[in-house]
């Protein structure tokens, strides 16, 4: 679909299925490309596409517009956009997940914090941790059950 310039799809496609969203007046997309991988079959969902932003604060307004819209598509495929960390950041975020799931099943809102820390906002107080173990003691201690 991206042609013969990742780049200009990129950027079109970030202003349409996004719209209405405010870039900076210099938005571009340095670069962009496909993960290569074997031959998939048709009707198969589409591989990951990386782009690498000029600025951080278009990355910044591409990824709230993205959590604002949430259900994004095109041509019948759902569309994600992740902001790309290394497998160590990666690997430190995902020891979270069983904190995070019992957030969400408590409908407490959290967020994770660069690179892995995790925030709990709890009405008007915002608590943080550095470890799954203390964000976990403090839901035992805080929502036991």
């Amino acid at each position: 679909m991206e042609g013969s310039s990742p780049e200009t799809y990129a950027e079109q496609l970030i202003r349409t299925v996004l719209s209405p969203i405010e870039l900076s007046t210099s938005f571009v997309v340095e670069r962009a490309h496909r993960i290569p991988t074997r031959s998939l079959p048709p009707g198969s969902a589409p591989r990951p596409f990386i782009m690498r932003l000029l600025n951080y604060r278009d990355r910044d307004a591409i990824l709230a517009a993205a959590r604002r819209k949430k259900d994004i598509q095109l041509d019948n495929a759902r569309i994600y956009f992740y902001p790309d960390f290394t497998a160590e950041v990666q690997k430190q975020r995902r020891q979270f997940s069983a904190a995070r799931v019992r957030l969400r099943d408590l409908g407490l809102k959290y967020a994770m914090i660069y690179p892995s820390k995790l925030q709990i906002q709890e009405g008007d107080r915002s608590r943080f941790f550095q470890t799954p173990e203390e964000a976990m003691d403090w839901l035992d201690h805080r929502h036991p059950g």
